[in-house]
């Protein structure tokens, strides 16, 4: 990606029928700045994009906030248009990943990325979205919450891709599955159908539709009597969360059909009395397991199998429910 590009293009998108010069004055500055902006002569600060966001499409929670299933600690409290909010906001992000990869995956400085991570120096947008992408790899997710990216030269193909891909999620949850199996090296002796089918266990019922949907969405393509990729999409399906609630349910079933069969995995429960502190506390570490370990599958080189994750942390009360209060503070449907 071309952030210096993709940074001009969501100024100009903020400042959509305005001038230059009246979008500059609107944003308090007595210069005409967006004009740099937008030729790329110059670019804000992180904090002051995040104003100009603010500015531009007043929204009832920060672009920071919306970004996350529900607000992460390290926000509430902190105005949410300042240099610390940023520096939380990427530590959020951030996680256990190592500064030294975070920097090398970058292509920045580690000094720099250090300083950004810390607060003591602000990214300017460029590197702000970059370090997104590298941390979550969701940057057309984030930008969705600042703008609408269709009007991005440089993505809108891209977040229509997306968009197709989470929308195949949705409606075929075996599509997402059948993408990522096709990541792998295929054994070039055997049918592809009877590879895919024994790789994810499933069945013709499940496979067959989901190719269906996946070809008609532009996603994959058949060339030569297989299915090909057409490109690799990281998807996020927490948008819509009566849909991400409907997917978690389908394959937390994949998962329980799988343990009824005895398929090999881990499975395991834990019953035990808490405090409602600790498992919050319990929570919060199992989140950072999960931005652990989304480390390692992004990094994990060559991919050989297709793995499922689901975990289940309860509060079985009906009512007082500790972690239903962890929900509610997140907003209305929000998901778990």
């Amino acid at each position: 990606m071309d952030y210096e590009q993709i940074a001009a293009e969501v100024i100009r998108s903020l400042r959509g029928k305005r001038s230059q010069a009246a979008f500059s004055r609107r944003l308090g500055f007595k210069s005409n700045i967006v004009n740099r902006w937008e030729a790329r002569k110059a670019f804000p600060s992180a904090s002051t994009f995040l104003r100009i966001v603010a500015r531009a499409r007043p929204q009832p929670a920060s672009v920071l906030l919306r970004f996350f299933p529900r607000p992460p600690a390290a926000l509430l409290g902190v105005d949410l248009g300042s240099p610390a909010a940023v520096s939380a906001f990427l530590r959020e992000l951030r996680g256990k990943v190592p500064i030294l990869a975070l920097a090398r995956e970058a292509g920045c400085n580690r000094y720099s990325v250090s300083r950004w991570l810390g607060g003591s120096v602000e990214p300017r947008l460029p590197q702000f979205l970059q370090l997104i992408e590298v941390l979550s790899r969701r940057l057309l997710d984030f930008l969705a919450r600042c703008t609408d990216p269709a009007t991005l030269p440089s993505l809108a193909g891209a977040w229509k891709r997306l968009e197709l891909a989470r929308q195949a999620a949705y409606e075929q949850p075996w599509s997402h599955a059948v993408l990522r199996a096709l990541e792998l090296p295929a054994e070039k002796s055997r049918d592809q159908q009877g590879w895919l089918l024994e790789r994810l266990g499933a069945s013709e019922r499940e496979l067959q539709p989901a190719l269906e949907l996946l070809a008609a969405t532009g996603q994959v393509e058949r060339r030569r009597g297989s299915w090909k990729l057409r490109q690799v999409i990281s998807v996020n399906t927490s948008q819509d969360p009566e849909r991400a609630l409907a997917l978690k349910v389908s394959w937390t079933e994949t998962a329980l059909a799988r343990m009824r069969q005895g398929a090999p995995g881990n499975y395991g429960y834990s019953l035990f009395a808490i405090s409602k502190p600790d498992l919050r506390r319990l929570r919060d570490i199992h989140l950072e397991y999960v931005r652990a370990m989304q480390g390692v599958i992004a990094a994990s080189r060559p991919g050989e199998c297709v793995g499922l994750y689901c975990a289940q942390l309860l509060d079985l009360a009906a009512g007082d429910n500790a972690l239903a209060e962890i929900a509610a503070q997140a907003g209305p449907g929000a998901p778990a």
